[in-house]
């Protein structure tokens, strides 16, 4: 599959066989990386690659390998993390690799190259015997008219994104244009507390599917002048 087939077919995963990846497995991915789609040019951001033996997680199951994520803290740097590694996401499963986002997770003992990077999140990965693909009747997602100001069967790559606790905190708004607005949905206190950074990051993942699938077109930009939308975050506008 390619990366835009594998937005209908994807599914997190948390169940792997002990194999490591090959060498050449690990190198195609660290180029595939290297390559990249960012959302915002201006920050530092970086990866690492460690073994089960180096993570700390209160999980009961353990993956071969995990990427760190790392990033400087600037405007919108949780949702330019998102934006680039869930492209990374669908690439491991675009070649038959299970993998899963893991906030509740992080490396023993780590210390970035870059003091002014800070550990985000974490993405499971490895070799499993269950089956990455499932159909779409299988994704429990809102519907199209619950996360959008009109039916737009182009927002259908954002509607099957993953998000912390299946949340799908995003919403968005057409403007006369033909561009677009991108929300993220105001949760109460309790929830803010334990979800919003991960919310962040789900907007970025809504928004790197987007981009797979118009990458001639994709654009996105933050403006001054939005219109502000009652419940809602602002995050951003896009072009598709």
């Amino acid at each position: 599959m390619n990366l835009e087939e594998t937005i209908f077919k994807r599914q997190s995963i948390r169940n792997y066989k002990e194999d490591s990846l090959t060498y050449d497995e690990i190198s195609e991915l660290r180029k595939f990386i290297e390559n990249v789609k960012v959302l915002n040019e201006d920050i530092l951001w970086s990866y690492d690659i460690i073994t089960k033996d180096d993570i700390k997680t209160i999980l009961n199951w353990k993956a071969p390998h995990y990427l760190l994520i790392f990033s400087e803290e600037k405007e919108n740097y949780l949702e330019n993390v998102g934006f680039i590694f869930q492209q990374v996401d669908l690439f491991l499963q675009s070649k038959g690799i299970g993998s899963c986002w893991i906030g509740m997770a992080s490396p023993k003992s780590y210390k970035n190259k870059d003091s002014n990077q800070k550990f985000i999140i974490t993405i499971s990965f490895g070799k499993t015997e269950k089956n990455i693909g499932r159909e779409l009747s299988e994704f429990k997602r809102n519907k199209l008219s619950q996360i959008s100001d009109m039916e737009d069967e182009k927002l259908i790559p954002a509607q099957l994104a993953p998000s912390a606790t299946n949340s799908q905190p995003w919403y968005f708004t057409h403007n006369g244009d033909g561009s677009y607005n991108i929300y993220r949905k105001k949760f109460n206190i309790l929830k803010r507390r334990f979800t919003e950074k991960w919310n962040r990051i789900d907007i970025g993942i809504a928004l790197a599917h987007l981009y797979v699938t118009n990458e001639d077109t994709f654009e996105f930009s933050i403006e001054s002048n939005h219109k502000e939308l009652d419940g809602y975050y602002y995050e951003g506008s896009f072009t598709l």
